[in-house]
């Protein structure tokens, strides 16, 4: 069986994607993996199939190595700041300069 790497998973919707050892990328649903949950960098087995779209998805989907819990990849950015916020530090930074001059 093939292997590869989960770039991504959504666990609220229930779909995600493989990137395979040559890089294409596959679709896998929640209904394919065997245990139905995965994890961004879990390194899985996976079974391709090939939809009439011509489309690449991976059935039978097992993991053969959990992501260590501290990974890194499929970390989210934190929220951006506020305009209240980006205000405040905007106001701050010209009383910075006019106390330069």
């Amino acid at each position: 069986m093939p292997t590869g790497r989960v770039k991504v998973f959504n666990s609220d919707r229930k779909f995600g994607f493989i990137t395979a050892e040559d890089g294409n990328e596959l679709y896998v649903t929640a209904d394919a993996v065997e245990g139905g949950v995965l994890h961004s960098g879990d390194e899985v087995e996976y079974e391709p199939v090939e939809t009439d779209k011509g489309r690449n998805h991976a059935a039978s989907v097992t993991v053969t190595k959990k992501a260590p819990a501290d990974n890194p990849v499929g970390r989210t950015m934190a929220n951006p700041p506020s305009w209240d916020t980006l205000e405040e530090r905007e106001r701050q930074r010209r009383q910075n300069r006019r106390r330069r001059r």
